[in-house]
C-alpha cells in the first residue's frame, strides 16, 4: 500500500506555478464540510481517482535545501512548470539543478499551451540541453502539455503523478517511527506558535512529544489537517498544522519523536551521518560564478578535462556575476563547493556560508583554481571549510609620520573588510595570539578599498598596538 505522493511544483517566476496549484485544487471532488480543498498549512492535498496527492505549495528553495543538507527528502516528485511562450529560464535551470542534486524524478508540465504561436518542440529541445530528455525523444522524463488557466490536460498530469508514484518506493510507513519536517513556522497572536509540517514517515498523535531541529522539545497540543479540521493524528504524506512549540523554528527542520534523547549527542550523530556526494559517487559537485562569459567558458572547459580514476567534476550551476542566495541554497542541497572567480561576494552570502558550513573559494587565477580542484580529485589535497573568515600574512611594515603602520600583506584565505575585528597571531603551530584589534583602512594599489579578496596584496592599517607589529605575523578575521 502506498502513502500519498509528495509533490513540489517548481519553475521560473510567472510560468504558472500558482495558477496550476489553484486549478489542481479546484479539480478536487472530495466530499467534505468545506465542499473542497482549503489551504491552511503551507501544503494542500487533493483526492484524484480515489488517491490522495500532497502538493507542497510554497517550497521556495529554503525548506527544500535545508532538508537536503540534512540528508532528508522533501518530495517524491518535482513538477517542473515551463511556460510555452517563454522557455527555459534561469530559475528553470536552478530548479532542475535542485531536483538532480536531490535525485528526485521530474515531470515536465509545459504550460500556457492555450496561447497562440507557441512552440513546445523548442521547449523540449531546451530541456534536453539541460539533461531532461523527454520520453518521446528516448529519455525517461514524462512531459505533459497543459493549460493551467483552461485546465487542459490536468488529468494527464495527475495520471502521470500517480503512475510515477506507483513505480516509487513511497510505501505506507504508518508503522515506522514518526518523521517529518517543518514547512513554515510563525507566531499567531491568538494561539501562539503555529507550525506547519509535513509527515514523511509514521504517525504523529496529539499528545506526542517531538524534537524539532535537534534542539526544541514540545508536546503536541493540537493538530489541524489540510482541510482545517481538528484531528487526533496525521499519517505519512499528510500536511498538518500543530500547536505546542514555544519558539518559531526554521523551515526544513527535521522532526522526530522525543524519547529522552541526549540532545547534544543527537546533534553530533546527525552531523556525523551526513555523507557528501563526492564520497558516494566520486563526482565533485561545484557551483561557479565568474566575472565574464569568456572566463567562465575557459574555466568550464578546463574542469571538463579533469579526471582521476572514476572521479570527475560535476558542475551543478554556473553563471556570470556575483553569487546569489539561490546558489548557496543549492550548495546546501548538494554539498557543493562554491567557486567565485573575480566576482564580489555580498556580505549576506558570506555570512550564510559561514553559518551553514558551506565551502566557498575565491580565485583570481584560473591555474590556481584548476590546480586545487585537480588535487582534490586525486586525493592529494582536501578542500575544507576555512576556520577563519579571512587571513593575511604581513610581509613588510611601512611606518607613517602619523605613528600609524601600514602592514604590507598578502590575503591567503577568505577576505578582509574595513571594520573587521581581527586577531594578530604568530605564524607558529599553535597560532599564538599577540593582540586583538580592528581594521581601520585597506589599500590596494594605493587606492583605498573596503574589501580585499584572496590572493591579493594589500596595505592594512590597524586601529591599535602598532608597536607590537612585525613581519610574518598573521592577521585573522574573527
Amino acid at each position: 500500500m502506498k502513502r500519498p505522493p509528495i509533490v513540489t511544483v517548481m519553475g521560473h517566476v510567472d510560468h504558472g506555478k500558482t495558477t496550476l496549484l489553484d486549478s489542481l485544487r479546484n479539480t478536487n471532488v472530495v466530499v467534505g464540510e468545506s465542499g473542497g480543498i482549503t489551504q491552511h498549512v503551507g501544503a494542500s492535498q487533493i483526492d484524484y481517482k480515489g488517491n490522495k496527492i500532497t502538493f507542497i505549495d510554497t517550497p521556495g528553495h529554503e525548506a527544500f535545501s535545508e532538508m537536503r543538507s540534512r540528508g532528508g527528502k522533501i518530495a517524491d516528485i518535482v513538477v517542473l512548470v515551463v511556460a510555452a511562450d517563454d522557455g527555459v529560464q534561469p530559475q528553470t535551470k536552478e530548479a532542475i539543478s535542485h531536483a538532480k542534486a536531490a535525485k528526485i524524478p521530474v515531470i515536465v508540465a509545459i504550460n500556457k499551451m492555450d496561447l497562440p504561436d507557441v512552440n513546445p518542440a523548442k521547449i523540449k529541445s531546451q530541456l534536453s540541453d539541460q539533461g531532461l530528455v523527454l520520453e518521446e525523444f528516448g529519455g525517461d522524463v514524462i512531459g505533459v502539455e497543459i493549460s493551467a488557466t483552461k485546465k487542459t490536460n490536468l488529468n494527464l498530469l495527475l495520471d502521470s503523478i500517480l503512475a510515477l508514484s506507483e513505480m516509487s518506493d513511497n510505501n505506507d510507513s504508518s508503522k515506522d517511527p514518526f518523521e517529518g519536517f517543518v514547512l513554515e513556522s510563525l507566531h499567531n497572536n491568538k494561539v501562539g506558535v503555529l507550525t506547519n509540517i509535513l509527515v514523511t514517515n509514521g504517525v504523529l498523535n496529539r499528545g506526542d512529544e517531538i524534537l524539532v531541529g535537534g534542539i526544541h522539545v514540545a508536546k503536541i497540543k493540537a493538530i489541524t489537517d489540510s482541510f482545517g479540521k481538528k484531528v487526533d493524528f496525521v499519517k505519512a504524506g499528510d500536511p498538518a498544522s500543530i500547536l505546542g512549540l514555544k519558539e518559531v523554528v526554521k523551515p526544513g527542520d527535521p522532526i522526530i519523536l522525543y524519547t529522552g534523547q541526549d540532545i547534544e549527542n543527537y546533534k553530533k550523530v546527525t552531523i556525523l551521518n551526513r555523507k557528501s556526494p563526492f564520497e558516494q559517487s566520486g563526482y565533485l559537485p561545484v557551483i561557479i560564478r565568474a566575472d565574464t562569459q569568456g572566463t567562465l567558458e575557459a574555466i568550464l572547459a578546463s574542469l571538463a578535462k579533469l579526471e582521476y580514476e572514476d572521479r570527475k567534476v560535476d558542475v551543478l550551476l554556473s553563471g556570470v556575476g556575483e553569487l546569489k542566495e539561490s546558489d548557496i541554497l543549492l550548495a546546501s542541497v548538494s554539498h557543493a563547493i562554491v567557486i567565485s572567480f573575480k566576482v564580489s561576494i555580498p556580505s549576506v552570502i558570506s555570512d550564510k556560508c559561514e553559518k551553514d558550513g558551506i565551502i566557498i573559494r575565491e580565485y583570481e587565477v584560473i591555474y590556481n583554481l584548476i590546480e586545487e580542484i585537480d588535487g582534490a580529485l586525486e586525493g592529494i589535497s582536501e578542500i575544507e571549510e576555512e576556520k577563519v573568515r579571512g587571513r593575511a600574512v604581513i610581509q613588510k611594515l611601512y611606518p607613517l609620520p602619523s605613528g600609524d603602520v601600514v602592514c604590507g600583506s598578502l590575503v591567503t584565505h577568505g577576505r578582509l573588510r574595513v571594520g573587521d575585528s581581527v586577531v594578530i597571531r604568530e605564524d607558529d603551530e599553535l597560532k599564538t595570539e599577540v593582540f586583538k584589534t580592528k581594521i581601520k583602512n585597506l589599500k590596494k594599489a594605493k587606492e583605498s578599498v573596503t574589501t580585499v579578496g584572496k590572493n591579493t596584496e594589500c596595505g592594512v592599517l590597524l586601529n591599535s598596538n602598532n608597536e607590537k607589529l612585525r613581519e610574518d605575523l598573521i592577521i585573522d578575521v574573527i
